[in-house]
């Protein structure tokens, strides 16, 4: 059991963390959660085994997370607190005021990332739910993500500052990620590489359904065969033989058949040879020339795994969002946890109809209805049809399974 302590001039938060833990419960979302109390300044939380502590507004030097949530006029600012943040990964500034709104700023791996919105909610509901999600081990990112959305949700729902509302699910009330495409980053004051991007060009919804990613042409060749429309080539080693010739080959035979075959991390080659598409990691936003990706006239799928990654992703606009891994898988090295149905469910809401989804990692035949009735546009596999004694009869059953609800034959509510 995760256990979060608080020490006694945090009493007040648990009007918020008692509701929002049953609520997590509910709903899975992670080990259980025991509440108790610090004799020092700080929070202490365990979870799986790891020891975390956090500070708010003490200038602590000694702990995990030192959050800044308490502002008096004037300001800071926002480049100044980019540049901060940047070079302090213990550093967590929540609720920044601007003119226009409040600021989430925290470190990832060498550089400040950013939520930004137009207005902040309460505090104490902000603080509490950035506590739970932490004791429930969502990272960071995703904690302060989450904090803002059930801050403001609070705010609008209880104007006398009682009762709770639970998960926060609502998506209008979610911060936007602060990118060089958001349209107010100038004018804030947020730096940060990369061009305005206009949205990419879109798929075709009805070529989605089972997603097949795979390691070779051959695979791919075989699978549009079978009548699969939509596919990846996922070729991990940049040095493979023949490398260029294989995602010349997909692509040729993508369009004979009429399927959208994407390319995933080559998208130098993919824009070379004129592929349908390409899927990008989130470490590929930063790297990644997404200006010629988009010029060349590619579609663009993206990766996440978690509510900030869904966030970011959104904010370039691209042609569907992957969400995972949701179950253990040995194909890749994933740099999250298993992410699970209930979180899938709740990723899945808080995107609605804005993008197509795929949900991938650790999907089988026999895990395949249950994620699709979480609202998902697309089904990823690997192994469940590569590895598959028949892969015909593979494409078959998720054929079966993979029916659409205006088809009047499946329920994919979750």
């Amino acid at each position: 059991m995760n256990t979060l302590c608080l020490p006694d001039h945090l009493t007040p938060l648990l009007m918020h963390i008692e509701p929002l833990l049953a609520a997590a419960d509910q709903f899975q979302l992670g080990e259980p959660v025991s509440v108790g109390w610090s004799d020092s300044a700080v929070v202490n939380i365990s979870r799986n085994g790891q020891a975390l502590s956090v500070a708010f507004n003490a200038l602590q030097q000694d702990v995990d997370f030192d959050i800044r949530d308490q502002w008096l006029a004037p300001y800071p600012s926002v480049s100044e607190v980019q540049q901060q943040v940047a070079a302090n990964p213990s550093l967590v500034v929540c609720g920044l005021p601007t003119e226009q709104g409040c600021i989430d700023i925290w470190h990832h791996q060498g550089v400040a990332r950013a939520t930004y919105c137009h207005h902040a909610g309460s505090s104490e509901a902000q603080r509490a739910m950035l506590l739970v999600a932490l004791a429930l081990d969502f990272p960071l990112e995703d904690g302060v993500t989450l904090a803002r959305a059930y801050a403001r949700s609070y705010l609008e729902s209880h104007t006398n500052g009682y009762g709770d509302i639970g998960w926060p699910t609502e998506p209008r009330l979610f911060p936007r990620a602060l990118t060089a495409n958001h349209p107010e980053a100038v004018e804030l004051g947020w730096v940060e590489r990369g061009r305005v991007l206009a949205p990419f060009s879109p798929v075709e919804a009805d070529k989605l359904a089972l997603y097949p990613v795979v390691d070779s042409a051959r695979w791919v060749e075989r699978l549009l065969d079978l009548g699969v429309k939509t596919v990846q080539l996922r070729i991990k080693d940049p040095n493979a033989s023949a490398l260029a010739e294989q995602i010349a080959q997909v692509v040729a035979v993508g369009r004979k058949d009429d399927a959208q075959v994407f390319v995933n991390d080559h998208w130098q080659l993919a824009i070379e040879h004129a592929a349908f598409g390409v899927h990008l990691g989130q470490e590929d936003l930063d790297t990644a020339d997404l200006a010629a990706i988009q010029g060349a006239g590619l579609r663009l799928g993206l990766s996440t795994h978690g509510y900030y990654e869904i966030l970011r992703a959104a904010e370039y606009h691209p042609s569907y969002i992957a969400l995972g891994h949701i179950f253990p898988t040995t194909t890749k090295e994933m740099p999250s946890k298993p992410q699970g149905l209930n979180r899938l469910a709740l990723y899945q809401k808080l995107i609605g109809s804005s993008y197509p989804t795929v949900a991938i990692g650790g999907i089988d035949l026999a895990r395949a209805e249950r994620v699709w009735r979480t609202g998902v546009s697309s089904v990823a596999v690997v192994r469940a049809v590569t590895e598959a004694e028949d892969p015909g009869e593979a494409v078959a059953a998720f054929a079966r399974i993979l029916i659409r609800p205006e088809s009047g034959q499946g329920d994919a509510d979750a």
